[in-house]
């Protein structure tokens, strides 16, 4: 438990710590939008759905962000033709333009990311591909039930 907590406070440094360097670059964008911003930056209309997937979080996560960015006009949803309970998301031309504005900064964040992990945890990305492949293979619902010599570990009621 003590390794999430850490995580999730590192996560949240680096986060304000890029909020900062937005600010501090006159810049009215949020560290959580990036990465759906980028995928359709990347790859083009996708659905909320399709983010979920690519950015491996939960759709209400998706659409909190959807949200944010359609509030400041850089995306826009439209009805899927093929299937009227879907939206398509894609960039507006605002969402172009910002695209564009952006990208020496995110070179720079990820330049300074990867001066930081070279210095300091130079393995911590393949660490973290290794630890996220263990838990895909058995999570930890599974690894506590075995300690706890439950038969079922989906058997909530003991």
């Amino acid at each position: 438990m003590a390794l999430g907590s850490r995580l999730r406070r590192l996560l949240e440094r680096m986060d304000r710590e890029v909020l900062g360097v937005y600010r501090g670059a006159g810049q009215r964008f949020e560290p959580r939008w990036y990465g759906a911003f980028a995928a359709l930056r990347d790859e083009g209309p996708l659905t909320v759905g399709d983010l979920s997937q690519r950015l491996g979080v939960s759709h209400a996560a998706v659409s909190q962000v959807r949200t944010a960015l359609e509030a400041e006009g850089l995306i826009r949803g439209e009805g899927d033709p093929r299937d009227g309970r879907r939206h398509v998301l894609s960039l507006t031309a605002k969402g172009r333009e910002t695209a564009l504005r952006l990208a020496p900064l995110w070179s720079a964040i990820a330049s300074a990311v990867s001066e930081v992990l070279a210095e300091h945890a130079p393995t911590l990305p393949a660490e973290l591909d290794a630890l996220e492949r263990a838990m895909d293979q058995r999570g930890l619902p599974a690894r506590v039930s075995a300690t706890l010599h439950l038969e079922n570990p989906d058997d909530h009621s003991k």
